[in-house]
C-alpha cells in the first residue's frame, strides 16, 4: 500500500499539482511523503496530532500509525520536523523529540514564529484529526481529552497560507465510530478549507 501511494503521489508532483490525500490509518503518510523527498530533498514537516508518532516499533513493527514520524525523520534527520498538539506519548519520546524534532505540546505554541522560518522551505503538512478534543471529533481510533477546536485548527492552517506547501494529508478519521455523522461532516469541511489554502 505505501508503494502504491508512494507512486501515484509521484504521478501528481510530476505533473506540477499539489497531492492532498484523504488518508486513515496515520501511516499512509510515509507512502506520499517518501515520494515528496524525491522531488524536494529540502523537504519540511508540519506535523498537526495528538501522539508524537515517535516511537521506534509499535508491538514490534516498524511500520505503523505510532512510528510514522520516526520513520520521516529516518529519511529527513534533526532540524526538519515541526510537530504541534502533541499531548500523548511514551516518555521516549518526548526524550527523542527534545534533541530531534521541534515539539509544541497541547496546542500551536511558536507556529507563526516556525512558520517565519520555513517561508522559504518545501513544506508537507500532515493532519491527524485526533488533534481536536475528543468533544468535538470523537470518531477516531486513537481519541485524547484536551484537544483543539475546529476554529484553532482552521487558524492555524490558515497561519501556513503563505507557506509553499508542496503537499499534504488528513488521517485518522474512522467512519464505523461516526455514530451520528458529525466527525464525517467535520472532516469533509476541513478537506475542504485545506484544499482553499493550497489552491491560493
Amino acid at each position: 500500500t505505501l508503494k502504491v501511494i508512494e507512486n501515484f503521489t509521484k504521478k501528481v508532483l510530476k505533473d506540477e499539482k499539489v497531492p492532498l490525500m484523504v488518508g486513515g490509518e496515520h501511516l499512509v503518510t510515509l507512502g506520499a511523503v517518501t515520494a515528496c523527498i524525491n522531488k524536494y530533498p529540502d523537504l519540511h514537516i508540519i506535523h498537526f496530532d495528538a501522539h508524537a508518532d515517535l516511537k521506534d516499533k509499535l508491538l514490534g513493527e516498524k511500520l505503523s500509525h505510532g512510528t510514522v514520524i520516526r520513520r520521516i525523520w529516518d529519511m529527513l534527520g534533526d532540524g526538519r520536523i515541526f510537530q504541534f498538539g502533541i499531548r500523548s506519548g511514551a516518555r521516549g519520546e518526548f526524550e527523542f523529540a527534545q534533541t530531534h524534532t521541534e515539539l509544541a505540546k497541547f496546542n500551536f505554541g511558536n507556529l507563526e514564529k516556525i512558520a517565519n522560518r520555513l517561508k522559504d522551505k518545501p513544506i508537507y503538512l500532515t493532519v491527524d484529526l485526533d488533534i481536536l478534543d475528543t468533544s468535538v471529533f470523537p470518531a477516531t481510533g486513537t481519541p485524547e481529552a484536551g484537544g483543539v477546536s475546529f476554529n484553532g485548527l482552521l487558524s492555524a492552517v490558515f497561519r501556513l497560507r503563505n507557506l509553499n506547501i508542496i503537499g499534504a494529508d488528513i488521517t485518522e478519521l474512522c467512519p464505523m465510530l461516526d455514530i451520528n455523522g458529525s466527525s464525517t461532516a467535520l472532516a469533509c469541511k476541513f478537506v475542504r478549507e485545506l484544499a482553499l489554502v493550497l489552491s491560493r
